[in-house]
């Protein structure tokens, strides 16, 4: 004869079934065998009612039934092929124990969000190793821009320096250039005697010509050097507008990371809520 709680407990087994929020099947027992079965829509373990508790050893069902008190472990899917939550309560009557009644509750949505948690945490791992990288290039990047910049100033400067030298041999040059024609003049005056003197204003004259050539060759070597700065200068400026956007994509990606671990981290907790 049946105990009358365990017979409540079997004829309310659906109900109790309904409760859950995922698939499950329920299992009733007293202190030897099973007296209860309810499979669930898709777990179905083929418990048969009068199966004897001595199969059951090592599980929630026998180890609730001697520790006498509620149990719950979670498995994956090795077992049944599919992650399940087993929980156990076990039955009194007054202070003795008259059975057990289990459940065996599908967590396949819950194994499979906390995968996708773990392979999202991966995820942002790799991502964040990378972005990483991805910043180190671009302190990289920085580094060489100054380097750049403080080359393009030196040239700059050094292109200043000359600019002065080139104006001060012209200026000899137009004073040498007047020199050697006030000497020409002055030695056709001298008549026969000023033809020494008239050799010494061609030389004169001649070197202030050569001078005069030489620094127009500076210059035009200065504008093309002032081309090439300023090509580098355009160059530098491009550099450090993708540079700094760059910074700014890396500090957006930061943000996002964040976000989507977060998020991961929050599917774990509800992953593991007991």
């Amino acid at each position: 004869m049946m105990h009358t709680k365990l017979q409540a407990v079997v004829d309310t087994m659906e109900l109790y079934q309904a409760t859950f929020p995922e698939d499950a099947c329920i299992v009733v027992a007293n202190k030897g065998e099973v007296v209860g079965y309810q499979p669930g829509q898709f777990i179905d373990l083929k418990i048969a009612v009068g199966m004897k508790l001595e199969n059951f050893r090592g599980t929630v069902t026998e180890r609730a039934l001697t520790s006498k008190r509620f149990l719950r472990e979670e498995k994956g899917p090795e077992k049944f092929g599919f992650a399940y939550i087993s929980t156990a309560q076990p039955i009194f009557d007054g202070g003795e124990i008259i059975g057990v009644v289990s459940a065996i509750i599908s967590n396949e949505k819950m194994d499979s969000m906390r995968q996708l948690a773990t392979e999202l945490s991966s995820a942002v791992e790799e991502m964040t190793a990378t972005n990483e990288e991805l910043t180190s290039a671009s302190m990289d990047v920085s580094s060489r821009l100054d380097g750049l910049v403080t080359s393009t100033e030196t040239m700059t400067a050094d292109i200043g320096e000359i600019n002065q030298m080139v104006e001060l041999v012209k200026g000899i040059a137009s004073k040498s250039q007047i020199l050697g024609l006030n000497a020409s003049i002055e030695a056709a005056r001298s008549g026969e005697h000023g033809r020494g003197f008239a050799v010494v204003a061609k030389e004169i004259q001649k070197m202030a010509q050569n001078s005069k050539e030489s620094a127009e060759k500076i210059a035009a070597q200065l504008n093309n050097i002032r081309v090439s700065i300023e090509e580098v200068s355009g160059t530098t400026s491009q550099i450090a507008a993708f540079t700094e956007q760059f910074a700014t994509s890396m500090h957006e990606l930061n943000d996002a990371y964040g976000s989507v671990n977060g998020t991961a981290e929050k599917l774990l907790e509800i992953s593991e809520i007991k």
